[in-house]
């Protein structure tokens, strides 16, 4: 019998690690107006090229590996899925209270909805700093979250597009930018 092994090229279980400090100066510099829309998009800024741990690692059930990442340990889960954990990242170190906080974007989407404080995609024009809810799977049921950077209405021969700042979107905090039809977007 022949088993499977993975090896990890300089694993290190304490790699990349950081405390409660170290979340808070990478954004103690970002200056806070009080308008949380522009402070959680700034926020999200400075957090633009963070990328998951590829030596701090865990072996999930399924047999992937996920790298450790300071949303998810600031959320207290550091090998998980962050997209909502880094979404709630900027929220909290933006001063925002007014929305509630997740790790799961299934679970945030109905709390939002039993708050009123949900849109959907056909019934809302994007705005900076608003939270925005992807389907990959198409089923109905949110996969991905991000923070709206940017509305670009449709001119002549261009559809509406929505310019986003999304959390563990190919392991690190990027740019990503959708059709506002697109049926992705909840």
């Amino acid at each position: 019998t022949h088993s499977a092994a993975c090896v990890v090229e300089n694993y290190d279980p304490q790699a990349d690690d950081e405390s409660e400090s170290d979340w808070y100066a990478t954004v103690a510099s970002v200056p806070l107006t009080g308008d949380w829309p522009t402070d959680v998009l700034t926020i999200a800024e400075s957090q633009l090229g963070y990328r998951e741990s590829v030596r701090n690692v865990v072996l999930q059930e399924d047999g992937t590996l996920k790298g450790y990442s300071r949303y998810g340990d600031w959320y207290g889960i550091p090998h998980g899925d962050w997209c909502a954990m880094f979404t709630s990242f900027c929220l909290h170190y933006a001063n925002v209270d007014s929305i509630p906080l997740q790790s799961s974007c299934s679970n945030w989407v109905d709390n939002l909805q039993n708050a009123g404080m949900y849109a959907s995609a056909a019934d809302y024009t994007p705005k900076a700093g608003d939270i925005i809810f992807l389907d990959w799977n198409v089923d109905g049921n949110p996969e991905h979250v991000g923070i709206v950077a940017q509305y670009f209405p449709p001119e002549e021969h261009d559809a509406a597009r929505v310019q986003c700042i999304e959390g563990n979107c190919n392991n690190t905090v990027c740019y990503t930018t959708y059709n506002q039809a697109d049926p992705d977007i909840l």
